[in-house]
């Protein structure tokens, strides 16, 4: 029962999160607000990473063998996450993953809360701050589309 009770919620956050992106550009990609502030192809990266790492510590469904988790921890945004098309693939692919973890959880699971390294949550509570996860680096994302599309050639690549 839970499944089918939260997925339109995940939905719903998932589908707001992609109108953000609605017209994106491959330019835009190495937008960023500062020169030491992530860019817009490394925050789409790390949200899909997100969604793979929590399909993982909440909802028992291994990393695909392929996914490796690049822009979780303390790393720096070098630059490298400028190809769309590849970005949005691995985007689906994450919430697909995600979707599928969440599908499989058995209901009676939903609710026992589960050791991880960003702390003690149950799989319901693990989702809650996925979402605002998600609308959080939205956020960023919006803000770097308004603002940096004049400083683009200022601060699209690292320092």
């Amino acid at each position: 029962m839970a499944f089918s009770e939260l997925l339109p919620v995940w939905q719903m956050a998932r589908s707001r999160y992609q109108n953000t992106l609605d017209g994106l550009r491959p330019e835009e990609l190495s937008w960023r607000l500062a020169p030491k502030s992530n860019s817009i192809g490394f925050l789409l990266r790390h949200n899909a990473e997100v969604e793979y790492n929590f399909a993982l510590m909440f909802f028992n469904r291994d990393l695909p063998e392929e996914v490796t988790l690049e822009t979780i921890g303390p790393v720096k945004d070098d630059g490298r996450y400028t190809d769309l098309p590849q970005l949005q693939q691995f985007m689906e692919q994450a919430n697909a993953h995600l979707v599928e973890a969440m599908r499989s959880l058995p209901v009676e699971q939903w609710d026992v809360a589960r050791e991880a390294r960003i702390g003690t949550l149950t799989p319901r509570e693990a989702l809650g701050r996925l979402i605002y996860h998600m609308g959080h680096h939205a956020g960023q994302i919006a803000l770097i589309r308004k603002y940096a599309a004049g400083s683009a050639a200022e601060f699209g690549q690292p320092k």
